[in-house]
């Protein structure tokens, strides 16, 4: 995991180039939770993964705010603190879910 968030690191400034190494991690700790339910969505969670990059790729700030979260992901698995990664995936996400909101409103905004 830290190889993939060093790759995530050297890309933080183009989102196009940071959502493949961002895709690595996630299906990463998807693989090594080792829930069968979570293993069997994960081709679900993927298309979910790879929409969300696409829709805030154009984040002129690329992903560069996103890094220390997916860093505490990485010391918190090392660590082996189940509460500590599950909360800050959950504040990973909902940042995500506001990069995307934000890039859907600024879509709208220049459709209009």
């Amino acid at each position: 995991m830290r190889a993939i968030l060093e790759q995530m690191e050297q890309a933080s400034d183009d989102g196009e180039r940071f959502a493949v190494p961002d895709l690595a991690f996630h299906q990463t700790i998807l693989h090594i939770s080792g829930n069968e339910l979570i293993g069997s969505l994960a081709a679900l969670i993927e298309t979910a993964l790879v929409i969300s990059f696409r829709l805030s790729d154009d984040n002129p700030a690329g992903q560069r705010h996103s890094l220390s979260l997916h860093r505490q992901i990485v010391e918190n698995i090392e660590k082996r603190d189940p509460a500590a990664t599950s909360k800050v995936l959950i504040d990973l996400l909902d940042g995500a879910e506001a990069d995307v909101r934000r890039s859907l409103a600024a879509r709208l905004g220049r459709q209009k």
